[in-house]
């Protein structure tokens, strides 16, 4: 039996739930800010007609790390003490931002330095996210877990409304020097903050560990084993390839293109409009939060993903209008931050389900793994995705794109509806 710190029946005066979620707030914030402003940093560097090929190298540099490293990270996620891996990733991050602000105050800056502190900066990352997954479930109570990943998605998307609504603003007062100061100081408190958590060690069978050599290749491929037995989460994992090969791209890539080439505005307007998801899924994840929690999710994930797409599908209708001078850019602006902030909501009611699930049904000396491996099954695609709609982008119109993404998720939650290993969640 794993050992829990037990919480008290409200779950925000657990002690060190609440220590790593003021931390990761923190980092959240700085982070967000970051990647808003790179976004635009690089567009203002390179002009149209190239921004979406080197958004798109600088997003894969963001997710290649996940790919190859994931599963690996996991084994160690399982091995080493999960709080030194949190507070230590942590840290080594916050000194990368820092260097990338002292190479920008002496001006010796370029964009490929940028993409490869950007990659290492992920690296360290494809250790901290499993791990803090992993953690959770060790430092809250069964019975307060879907409460517990409710609150830590609120804190992450209020900590992206923050950071993305005031990047615009900042990247014009302090420019990218000051964001990167602002971005490592926040990954420095993250790791304080953290610092104080107490967290159970993992329980193992210390009869089947080799004294003299550590099994890392033996765990590795007992991660694989496991997940091979889990359909059920295999089958969503693929689905979940298709939709992240969409997804990431289109909000990383031919979103901040629309507004700064197609609507002429600014990287204020943007900020504001890529606050409205979070504060959709603050909504969403506020609604789950005060239902009870249920067994199965099925129907929660099916129909959400439906009307992903076609929410998707509507972004590419009032752009054609635009196109045609029946609307002006602020009324597509308008039209576009209500379908955001309903996509948040939505999304946040499958999400949220699903993750809570995946804590329940994976044992503790396999969680590290499982969250690794998922890390890079379900981002694994995305290189590709930044890779394809970077370059469509730069080819075809926007409206063109949002339709047919859309499209292809309605029709893939239309699919899913026949697949029986799904109704295990």
């Amino acid at each position: 039996m794993e050992r829990v710190v037990k919480s008290k029946s409200n779950i925000l005066r657990n002690r060190n739930f609440m220590l790593l979620i003021i931390g990761k707030i923190v980092s959240n914030v700085g982070n967000s800010l970051h990647n808003a402003a790179v976004a635009w940093y690089i567009m203002s560097l390179v002009g149209e007609k190239s921004a979406g090929f080197f958004m798109g190298i600088f997003g894969m540099c963001s997710l290649i790390p996940f790919i190859i490293f994931g599963p690996i990270s996991g084994v160690f996620v399982d091995k080493v003490d999960r709080k030194k891996i949190i507070v230590g990733t942590d840290f080594i991050r916050g000194g990368l931002i820092l260097l990338l602000a002292l190479l920008s105050y002496f001006n010796v800056l370029n964009i490929w330095i940028l993409f490869g502190i950007t990659a290492i900066s992920a690296f360290f990352a494809t250790f901290f996210n499993p791990a803090v997954s992993a953690t959770i479930p060790n430092i809250v109570e069964e019975k307060d877990l879907h409460k517990a990943n409710s609150l830590d998605g609120m804190s992450l998307q209020l900590s992206w409304i923050v950071g993305v609504a005031i990047s615009g603003f900042l990247y014009y007062w302090i420019g990218i020097f000051g964001i990167f100061i602002v971005n490592g100081i926040s990954f420095i408190i993250s790791g304080i903050s953290e610092t104080f958590i107490n967290i159970p060690p993992i329980k193992r069978d210390m009869n089947n560990i080799n004294k003299n050599e550590w099994s890392f290749w033996k765990d590795f491929k007992e991660g694989i084993v496991f997940l091979k037995g889990q359909k059920a989460i295999v089958v969503l994992l693929g689905f979940a390839l298709i939709i992240n090969f969409l997804f990431n791209p289109i909000f990383q890539i031919v979103f901040p293109k629309t507004i700064k080439f197609t609507l002429n505005l600014t990287a204020k307007e943007n900020g504001i409009l890529s606050s409205a998801f979070p504060i959709g899924a603050i909504i969403g994840m506020f609604i789950l939060s005060i239902l009870p929690s249920r067994e199965k999710y099925y129907m929660f994930m099916i129909n959400g993903i439906i009307a992903d797409g076609l929410i998707m599908m509507l972004f590419g209708i009032p752009l054609i209008f635009f196109k045609f001078s029946f609307i002006s850019s602020f009324g597509v602006y308008a039209i576009f931050l209500f379908l955001i902030l309903i996509l948040g909501i939505v999304n946040a009611l499958v999400n949220v389900p699903i993750n809570t699930t995946f804590q329940k049904i994976v044992p503790d000396e396999f969680r590290g793994r499982f969250f690794g491996i998922l890390n890079t099954l379900s981002q694994g695609i995305v290189p590709l995705g930044l890779a394809a709609l970077g370059y469509i982008s730069d080819k075809l119109a926007s409206s063109t794109i949002f339709i047919i993404s859309g499209i292809i998720v309605s029709l893939l939650g239309i699919f899913m509806f026949f697949i029986p290993e799904l109704k295990e969640f």
